[in-house]
């Protein structure tokens, strides 16, 4: 039986990617990103089964039962989360004339999503996200790399940044702002 935490955690972690991914495809006007969400909606949709069954096989008797009910409908609600992520990446099917509100609506957000190019001349080339800590040192979070032509979705601390990514963040404008000057080089990382 899989531990109940475990893939609690994972769940949470997908669902919030998968928000950010399925707004950054629109904003971003990325078919790839919308691709990547579909795939993450599979992915939560398996997760959610998997915490059912396990759920199910904790309980030994109805009072148990009753105890786990708010984890099946934690499960419930992530799946819910990932449609409806789907279906904000399925605006992207939508011909380009009829959408071109949707990045200023986003943008009105008191989170917002940037995209970040680094310059060679930025203190933060060749290191680590996780040696950075770069979300609370500004108030952004990491959410995907744009990397010549592919993607890393949810980089792993050990990532390291390169010359010419293009770094898909969520937060603060402040930080977007901060990151943005290091990322050209006009202020060092600290």
């Amino acid at each position: 039986m899989e531990n109940v935490k475990d893939l609690l955690v994972e769940i949470k972690e997908k669902s919030e990617l998968i928000v950010d991914l399925a707004y950054s495809s629109i904003i971003l006007d990325s078919e790839d990103m919308a691709r990547e969400v579909e795939s993450l909606e599979d992915e939560l949709r398996e997760l959610t089964y998997r915490i059912k069954i396990s759920t199910m096989l904790a309980a030994n008797n109805l009072e148990e039962a009753e105890q786990l009910a708010g984890i099946l409908e934690v499960a419930d609600a992530a799946r819910t989360i990932g449609n409806a992520a789907a279906d904000i990446a399925n605006l992207l099917e939508m011909d380009i004339t009829t959408r071109p509100f949707l990045p200023s609506l986003f943008m009105k957000a008191d989170e917002k999503i940037h995209a970040v190019r680094i310059y060679p001349g930025s203190s933060i080339v060749n290191r680590r996200i996780g040696e950075l800590d770069i979300e609370k040192e500004t108030g952004v979070r990491v959410i995907a790399i744009k990397r010549g032509r592919g993607w890393i979705y949810d980089p792993e601390d050990e990532v390291r940044i390169k010359v010419d990514d293009i770094l898909i963040i969520r937060g603060t404008e402040d930080g977007y702002e901060y990151l943005d000057k290091v990322a050209r080089g006009e202020e060092s990382w600290d």
